[in-house]
């Protein structure tokens, strides 16, 4: 297990290098912190540069954590197992979530989560730019006691906002960057939580030779964020066009095995399901699947 370092984690090496992330680097940490151990739940960090940070987070049936926090980034969960309900603090909004359901945290949102069903909740997230503020390591707990709730004693002091009537558009490659809706959208208070289900996604396929799919849950001017399917098959074994990305890419692998080829080097990683893989900015890369069922795995890419 690494110490963590928000910002500089799990990197012995220079972050400009691709890498395997596995359980030995992983860094774990509870938010909130020793104030509030009572209603925390834990995090498992995976990666965190100055652009881009992945990781899980889990907590028990029946739990929540409190305070509600805020980030100066956007931020999004995939539910991998169990329930949460996410609620939006300024306007009492709450967002029920199920295994495969994304949702989106624009930054500055304050936020908070809870389960009320019996099984424990686990979620990969990620955000960019940060998930802490620019040379701290702590995260805000301001927002202690400062939640709108239904018959909740503060009700009265808080906004009352106008319902936003929610329309779904047609997807295609031109709606990168502005999907679901246009990314100024995002950002009017009371910066509205958005959920993604399954059938919700902006679905793309990347290359011409060799296509894959990846189906974005949210793309905004921040980060790209959704779930890529390697099918198998292919003459020896399906392999996908080379690519590289102007930013930082994380690929959290969830079913499967995915095998990364670097093009400058021709160095290969190996990645199993659980396990991460870092690309940096503008870095081309293949990916391969050997193995005879689908590879399917989580992305966020802080710039395409």
């Amino acid at each position: 297990m690494a110490r963590i370092v928000h910002g500089n984690h799990p990197f012995n090496a220079p972050k400009d290098q691709p890498m395997r992330i596995g359980h030995e680097q992983f860094g774990y940490f509870t938010y909130p912190d020793i104030e509030f151990l009572g209603s925390s739940d834990l995090n498992c960090l995976f990666i965190s540069t100055d652009k881009l940070t992945m990781g899980y987070y889990e907590f028990q049936g029946g739990g929540q954590f409190d305070p509600p926090d805020h980030h100066p980034g956007d931020e999004c969960y995939y539910i991998l197992e169990g329930q949460l309900t996410e609620t939006n603090c300024h306007s009492g909004q709450a967002c029920t979530l199920n295994p495969e359901d994304v949702l989106l945290i624009p930054h500055g949102a304050a936020h908070g989560g809870h389960n009320f069903s019996d099984k424990k909740m686990k979620a990969v997230f990620a955000l960019a730019p940060n998930m802490v503020k620019p040379g701290t390591q702590t995260f805000p707990t301001d927002l202690a006691g400062k939640v709108r709730a239904l018959k909740g004693e503060q009700e009265k002091d808080f906004t009352h906002y106008e319902p936003v009537e929610d329309t779904k558009c047609i997807g295609t490659i031109d709606r990168l960057g502005n999907w679901p809706v246009k990314d100024e959208e995002f950002r009017v208070m009371p910066k509205y939580l958005r959920v993604s289900r399954p059938d919700d996604r902006l679905d793309i396929v990347v290359g011409e030779k060799n296509p894959y799919l990846m189906r974005f849950a949210f793309s905004t001017k921040y980060m790209h964020f959704g779930e890529l399917i390697l099918p198998r098959g292919g003459h020896g074994c399906r392999i996908s066009d080379p690519e590289s990305h102007k930013g930082q890419t994380a690929i959290y692998v969830k079913s499967g095995v995915l095998c990364f080829i670097i093009a400058e080097t021709r160095e290969t990683f190996k990645i199993y399901p659980g396990e991460v893989m870092y690309i940096p900015e503008n870095t081309v890369y293949q990916m391969m699947n050997y193995e005879d069922v689908a590879a399917r795995a989580v992305f966020a890419i802080s710039e395409l």
